[in-house]
């Protein structure tokens, strides 16, 4: 078969394979948070989701850049042939991560135990800091499958969780028929996180290629931890942006706000699930074709997927900005209405993001990741100065101009960064002279 045939329905495989996981994943999680929210009521989702929030935040340092280094490392040492190097890298890996979400779960229970000791934030938050170690092991299990192109089976595991938290969840509540709580949530999530790290390290297992499982193990440790740091504090900065706003809504304000605001920011990430789902998929194919100098057919493969992107986006965004006000106390309950102008700010930030399309990626996978870094770092600094400032004045409506402005701006960077480095533009191209 001609090689472009060969990569060209890979990559049209995957992306399609991604689009459909990524539509359960969107689908599954908004219907858990329909569920959690009515359930929970506004107090106890807002508390739920400030736990996840600082979940999500601490996941990040504990896999120390492997969500994105192993993915590209990976499948370079695959293509090469570099199977000692393959198996010496997975292994540091999980023994690093470890080591690092153990001493992370540790140090937060801890300060939840200070600072919420006579709290009923104090169950639902040492639940949480649980949750952390699970979470690591999980999504790098995820990227070390993605970077051996079983693109599909590396979402699997964050595909399922929403569903086997639902499942549990209901069936706690089915057989005690008590009202539940956030922390009864949180063990929903903990319970479901140890099932999957299980499945998915034994699905690793076998899909690894022979050659990696009789090899014997190599490092190259000092480049890893270079190449990582920048990962790491790209991917810091960027989580950070991402729940700045929930984690200073739940220090600054109280936890009915924090629910709202939740609400709002589920609905408007259905808008960017298409962009999501094609950057699973781009991601070994955009560091093939800088490796072999194919920049003509990455930047039309740019283009086309962002046509794809936004055929997704728009229709959602018109839907959720022109029909929130009444698809938020439908779905939600009437506690919800007032997160429709939030919501409303969220969608416009959404939407520019993923007109912009997988600039973060490209950067990645180009070996530039150091701009990524950069770019997310000033975006997080403005996350974190907006969301000061706006939440104590405007509340829940604040911290959404506070996320789609730092959004606004990290995208607008990596763009001209991304340009002036390689000449390819991130946004729809219709010619390529």
């Amino acid at each position: 078969m001609n090689p472009q045939t060969s990569l060209r329905k890979h990559l049209i495989r995957g992306a399609s394979g991604s689009l459909v996981l990524r539509i359960a994943n969107t689908a599954l999680t908004l219907l858990m948070a329909v569920v959690l929210a009515r359930v929970l009521g506004v107090e106890n989702f807002g508390i739920y989701a400030f736990c996840l929030s600082v979940v999500q935040i601490l996941t990040v340092p504990a896999m120390l850049g492997g969500q994105q280094l192993l993915v590209r490392e990976v499948a370079a040492y695959q293509t090469k042939g570099e199977y000692h190097f393959l198996r010496g890298l997975l292994l540091r890996f999980r023994q690093a991560s470890f080591l690092a979400s153990v001493l992370l779960a540790l140090a937060v229970a801890g300060i939840g135990y200070i600072v919420y000791q006579d709290s009923p934030m104090l169950i639902p938050f040492l639940v949480a800091a649980a949750i952390i170690p699970l979470n690591t092991t999980m999504q790098l299990q995820g990227a070390a499958l993605r970077g051996l192109r079983h693109v599909l089976w590396g979402q699997a595991a964050l595909t399922i969780r929403p569903a086997l938290v639902l499942a549990i969840v209901g069936s706690f509540f089915w057989m005690t028929g008590r009202k539940l709580g956030a922390e009864a949530a949180l063990s929903a999530q903990l319970a479901a996180s140890a099932v999957l790290v299980a499945l998915s390290f034994l699905l690793l297992q076998r899909l690894l290629p022979r050659e990696a499982k009789n090899a014997k193990s190599d490092y190259e440790t000092s480049r890893w931890v270079k190449s990582a740091f920048p990962f790491v504090f790209a991917s810091g900065m960027q989580v950070l942006n991402n729940e700045t706003s929930v984690v200073l809504l739940g220090i600054l304000q109280a936890p009915e706000v924090v629910g709202l605001f939740r609400v709002a920011q589920r609905g408007a990430m259905l808008i960017p699930f298409g962009l999501q789902a094609v950057n699973m998929a781009m991601g070994p194919t955009v560091a093939e074709m800088f490796a072999k100098g194919e920049k003509k057919r990455l930047q039309s493969m740019i283009s086309k997927s962002i046509l794809v992107v936004l055929a997704f986006a728009i229709p959602v965004a018109l839907l959720l900005i022109l029909g929130g006000r009444w698809i938020l106390p439908f779905v939600f309950g009437q506690d919800y209405a007032p997160a429709y102008l939030p919501l409303i700010i969220l969608c416009l930030g959404q939407l520019f993001n993923a007109g912009m399309g997988s600039v973060g990626v490209i950067l990645n996978m180009a070996g530039l990741e150091r701009f990524t870094a950069r770019g997310v770092a000033i975006a997080a600094v403005a996350s974190v100065v907006l969301n000061a400032t706006l939440i104590p004045i405007f509340g829940a409506i604040g911290a959404a101009i506070a996320t789609s402005t730092s959004l606004m701006i990290w995208n607008t960077l990596l763009f001209i960064w991304l340009y002036k480095e390689t000449g390819i533009v991130s946004i729809i191209r219709f010619s390529s002279t």
